[in-house]
């Protein structure tokens, strides 16, 4: 019940901020950015969360902005699930093990998570790096052939996201 009423006030808090963002003295956006960090930090602990990237670096190394909500990397308590070319190599929405998957968080607050993938069509390790007092996170994603991927997001828990998985994932 408790988790319900959680998930219920951050969504309704995700629904408000966009409309008061403008508004917002700096206490009040330091309070959302904790709550947000909080939230990411729970969803971690239980392995439910969600990134939508906001940008990516192409293979030029130029940033490249994304506004398309199916591009994303979950982690779903056993699998972790990718859709987009640019996070996982392909156009598909795969679906993989989680061989590892070790959270660090150094005396700032700063989280490092080190999780490796293995799946039919998808494989490799991602290095996650969420800023301390923020759900703001750096992914870097390493194949284990081909070149590495880098891309910004929010993690936010799944209950929480707005993101289009499709369906028969492989």
């Amino acid at each position: 019940m408790k988790m319900k009423k959680l998930l219920i006030l951050f969504a309704a808090l995700l629904c408000v901020l966009p409309l008061s963002a403008q508004k917002m003295s700096k206490e009040e956006k330091a309070t959302a950015a904790k709550e947000a960090y909080d939230a990411a930090v729970k969803a971690i602990d239980e392995k439910a969360w969600v990134i939508v990237p906001s940008s990516y670096y192409t293979l030029d190394g130029d940033i490249e902005t994304n506004d398309d909500n199916s591009v994303f990397l979950s982690y779903e308590r056993a699998n972790a699930f990718a859709q987009g070319r640019f996070l996982c190599g392909n156009a598909n929405t795969n679906i993989a093990e989680v061989t590892e998957y070790t959270v660090k968080t150094d005396k700032k607050g700063n989280i490092k998570i080190k999780m490796v993938v293995n799946g039919r069509q998808w494989r490799g390790t991602y290095q996650i790096s969420v800023r301390a007092n923020s759900n703001d996170a750096t992914i870097n994603f390493t194949p284990p052939t081909g070149s590495s991927r880098k891309f910004d997001g929010p993690l936010v828990p799944l209950a929480g996201a707005n993101y289009y998985k499709r369906s028969n994932p492989i």
